[in-house]
């Protein structure tokens, strides 16, 4: 049991300064901290954004009659993660420079919305897995160059002005049923065509012309 003091119930310490321990902390955002055999009860000061935990070394000052802590010094357990924490938005600038993140492990963002605006931008990723409910995009010009490209639909839909296809070694259509239908013209051209029915094969035109 130790005895808790206000800043209003004795005068304040040398320079104004205490280190401590926390020993508890309460819902409403505020601590108790253990220092020189009492209890103080303090708010954390806006620049302490390293969150405190119980046990934790912790720096308290004199200030407006209230004490506030200042920083964290050490952390009771090292190995526990350390929790950046601020009462309202936060926001991290660097308007004369460049902002960089680095982790030696594992990276990761979460929140409800995600919002990125960049005039430039550049990913490299050497395997990337996405997984989502809906997927929209509008871009003025779209390029891919890969090796290899494997997709896999229920259904696909195409709608498009103009679409241009080439090919350079072999094509394979396979289809349960297969329909092309042009307003103007069709045209098919080979060194050698082949058509095969195992049924019925119908030509039916107003001119028919053959050779």
């Amino acid at each position: 049991m130790i005895n808790v003091e206000h800043a209003a119930a004795m005068p304040a310490p040398s320079l104004g300064l205490l280190q401590g321990s926390v020993v508890d902390c309460l819902a409403d955002g505020s601590f108790m901290v253990q220092a020189q055999g009492r209890g103080w009860h303090c708010q954390r000061s806006a620049s302490c954004l390293l969150a405190p935990e119980e046990g934790d070394s912790v720096l308290l000052a004199l200030a407006e009659r209230r004490y506030w802590m200042l920083a964290v010094l050490e952390r009771a357990r090292a190995q526990t993660p350390s929790r950046l924490s601020v009462a309202g938005d936060l926001s991290i600038c660097a308007p004369g420079g460049a902002l960089r993140l680095d982790a030696g492990q594992r990276l990761a963002m979460a929140a409800p919305a995600f919002a990125l605006e960049a005039d430039t931008g550049e990913c490299r990723v050497q395997a990337l897995r996405y997984s989502g409910d809906e997927l929209s995009a509008w871009v003025g010009a779209a390029r891919w160059v890969g090796g290899t490209c494997e997709t896999l639909w229920r259904t696909l839909s195409q709608v498009s002005q103009s679409l241009f296809r080439q090919v350079g070694g072999v094509e394979h259509v396979r289809a349960g049923h297969l329909d092309y239908q042009a307003d103007d013209s069709l045209r098919l051209h080979a060194r050698n065509t082949l058509i095969t029915s195992q049924d019925l094969a119908k030509l039916d035109a107003q001119q028919i012309h053959v050779g």
